[in-house]
């Protein structure tokens, strides 16, 4: 084609217009928000296992986050560039530290800080830069690149539009590799006072660096030029100008989607940037080096060999470029396009600025103050349940319980009816009560729902049983609960699931918040599938969950079956990591868990299990829901065999008169007396006008019972 044809425009228009395209997309599609950066949480493993999941779970996924238990192992991690950040638990209390690489990028650290304190703050905790991170000087390397390598695309159209479009003769090829090594020269006296107070060794890089970065933008772009004229000179403007624009608007390939973040490591401006930045740590240098060596040397052997490419490929000696011609048509295109270019770059940029990130669902955590007066006797837990004062909690049931660390203890209810001013108004399907001396705190998540969040599918959770691992400075939490799902309005109108585990940490003083929910096994109706966690207790290394079991179509009176499965407390999320009794010993078989208690005559559905003076109880209401007897079953280890001692008092339904009583439960750490236990029933009506109108209705009563002796 003839310089400055309407074809050569027309090809001219088209590489443009995807340059344009390249900037658009790069800079709508996400960019901005992080894509995949690999941070690490440092805590303990049963707290940062469950965080990872989650934090690999936001939507848009910023993080590839792993965990980590030694900070020395973390601050390695850093140094070696195979992570960007490490967020530092401090589970003492809800503010955490955060370290980023010392090789950075600004804009990187800032949305690494800002997503960081976003996911944060959806726990009730904040987040803070490491102090020496808070100082790092901020260089834009990605300017300083771009602007290199533009600089030796501009020389090419500069001297193109001097000398022409070709080097035909010697003297114009010695002088277009004259320009190209003096403006290589001037890019490395520039990088190395831009350098300055750096070390000497340090500046020669940088210097080397943008040096090298000028001159294999120039030579790529004469090659271009030789090759393909004007659409070759506009395809090196795509490549060389336009290719690396979504890098430096966005600041850091983290900070892109997959195409353009890949594509910019591939630009010359985005090689040397990345060159960079790993002057400090020395690592990820061998992709850039080819990038801008290759590019470099493609561009020499073409530009060298450009008088005999010229006379094979171009255009013959006979056939001289019109000089007029060929400038007027490079300078409209060039300035159309840098328009633009910038144009659009500076609207996109603008339009991307105002975008805000989709907010993400809060589990935090807050309470306030009920006064209760001292709590000494049964008739004290019996007078604070009878309390009126507090509107997040007017009624519930089942109760289970666990003393903290710090003295305080928890109580996990189930359906749990809330003043319908709140905005978790009416029921919820689950709540926690922190109990301090003289103070009841409702604790309540941030949306006034329940405290264990229902799933999207409206599945929600009710608590079995609770325990509490004394940690450092802090108590993790563990409640075991039931999956439930509505089926009708009848008062029994619901099938359970599946159980659950949800695990809370709870700063020495501070308030509970959650940090896991873990559904173990898939839904399932089957009542003959043991539901782990009817009953929790924690002896030596090993937390003992026991689960109940039972037939679809039981007969009348007949009970649950209590089977035994056991997990270190760290890993009691991880379903893979428990252990079941079979009888003789200890299996990764679920289904081969033996029966400690058979169903005749056997225990309610939810119940306790502790030990005393070396002594294993387990207490419930003999045959369930219809059962009349409270009776403990006693062994001398926690997997059985557990045998029945006579009942220690009747507990009937008395669903004849509407008024229902259910679910025994013993609180061995409250109140303990020698040689007797506390403990607790729900109580309800099978007229729920009557508890909306009364609430204490539907609230447990406390008793109580001696043990049995030996």
């Amino acid at each position: 084609m003839r310089p400055g044809s309407r074809g050569e425009v027309a090809l001219c228009a088209v590489l443009v217009l995807v340059a344009l395209g390249w900037i658009v997309g790069g800079l709508r599609t996400d960019a901005g928000e992080l894509h995949a950066a690999p941070v690490v949480l440092v805590g303990p493993d049963v707290v940062t296992a469950p965080l990872v999941k989650q934090v690999n779970a936001v939507p848009g996924r910023p993080f590839a986050a792993g965990g980590v238990e030694d900070r020395s192992e973390a601050e390695s991690l850093l140094e070696s560039g195979d992570v960007v950040a490490a967020l530092h638990l401090d589970l003492s209390g809800t503010r955490d530290e955060l370290r980023i690489a010392a090789a950075h990028r600004p804009g990187l650290a800032r949305a690494i800080h800002a997503e960081a304190a976003r996911i944060e703050k959806t726990r009730g905790r904040s987040v803070a830069l490491a102090e020496s991170d808070e100082r790092v000087e901020e260089r834009s390397w990605g300017l300083v690149t771009f602007g290199a390598a533009v600089a030796g695309f501009l020389l090419v159209c500069v001297v193109s539009l001097v000398w022409g479009p070709l080097a035909r003769t010697l003297p114009r090829l010695v002088a277009r590799l004259t320009a190209l090594a003096t403006l290589t020269v001037g890019a490395g006296v520039w990088g190395w006072f831009l350098a300055v107070p750096a070390p000497a060794g340090e500046q020669m890089l940088i210097a080397s660096i943008l040096a090298a970065t000028v001159l294999a933008a120039g030579a790529l772009t004469f090659a271009c030029e030789v090759i393909g004229g004007l659409p070759g000179l506009s395809f090196a403007a795509a490549v060389i100008v336009a290719g690396p624009v979504p890098l430096l608007v966005a600041g850091d390939r983290l900070l892109l989607a997959d195409t353009w973040a890949i594509g910019s490591r591939w630009t010359i401006a985005g090689a040397a940037e990345s060159l960079l930045w790993a002057v400090e740590t020395r690592t990820g240098i061998a992709q850039p080096v080819v990038t801008i060596v290759g590019s470099a040397l493609l561009g020499l052997v073409v530009l060298v060999a450009s008088r005999w490419l010229v006379r094979g490929l171009v255009a013959p000696e006979s056939a001289p470029v019109s000089m007029s011609g060929w400038r007027r048509t490079l300078g409209v295109v060039l300035v159309s396009a840098t328009c633009l270019t910038v144009l659009v770059t500076a609207v996109t940029s603008a339009l991307h600025a105002g975008t805000v990130p989709r907010p993400l669902a809060s589990l935090a955590s807050t309470t306030q103050c009920v006064p209760s007066g001292p709590v000494e006797d049964v008739d004290d837990l019996n007078r604070i349940t009878r309390l009126r004062a507090e509107p997040a909690l007017q009624g519930g049931d089942v109760g289970v319980s666990t003393t903290l660390g710090d003295g305080r203890s928890i109580w996990m209810f189930g359906d749990t009816l809330r003043d319908e001013e709140l905005p978790g108004a009416g029921f919820v399907r689950n709540s926690m009560l922190l109990v301090e001396p003289d103070c009841l705190r409702v604790v309540l998540p941030e949306s006034g729902g329940a405290i264990i969040p229902d799933r999207e599918d409206g599945v929600g959770y009710w608590p079995m049983s609770v325990t509490s691992l004394d940690k450092p400075g802090y108590t993790l939490v563990v409640v075991a609960a039931q999956r439930v799902r509505t089926i009708s309005k009848d008062v029994f109108g619901f099938e359970a699931l599946g159980p659950a585990i949800a695990q809370f940490v709870v700063p020495d003083g501070g308030v509970p918040q959650l940090i896991a929910v873990t559904d173990i096994g898939a839904d399932d109706a089957d009542t003959r599938r043991p539901m782990w966690g009817a009953a929790a207790a924690l002896s030596g290394k090993w937390l003992y969950l026991y689960g109940t079991a039972r037939e679809p179509e039981p007969e009348l009176g007949t009970g649950f079956s209590l089977h035994l499965a056991r997990v270190e407390p760290d890993h009691v999320a991880e379903p893979d990591r428990w252990m079941y009794w079979d009888g003789t010993g200890w299996g990764r078989r679920a289904g081969a868990a033996t029966e400690l208690i058979p169903a005749a005559d056997g225990v309610s559905q939810t119940l306790s299990v502790f030990e005393r003076d070396g002594r294993w109880y387990a207490f419930s209401k003999s045959g369930e829901f219809l059962g009349d007897d409270l009776v403990f079953w006693t062994s001398s280890s926690p997997t059985g065999p557990f045998r029945a001692q006579p009942p220690v008092g009747t507990l009937p339904s008395g669903v004849a008169r509407g008024e229902l009583r259910y679910m025994p439960l013993a609180h061995p750490d409250i109140l303990e007396e020698p040689g007797s236990v506390i403990v607790s029933y729900s109580r309800n009506s099978t007229d729920l006008g009557a508890v909306l109108r009364d609430p204490l209705l539907y609230r447990p009563k406390f008793i109580r019972v001696d043990l049995p002796g030996r």
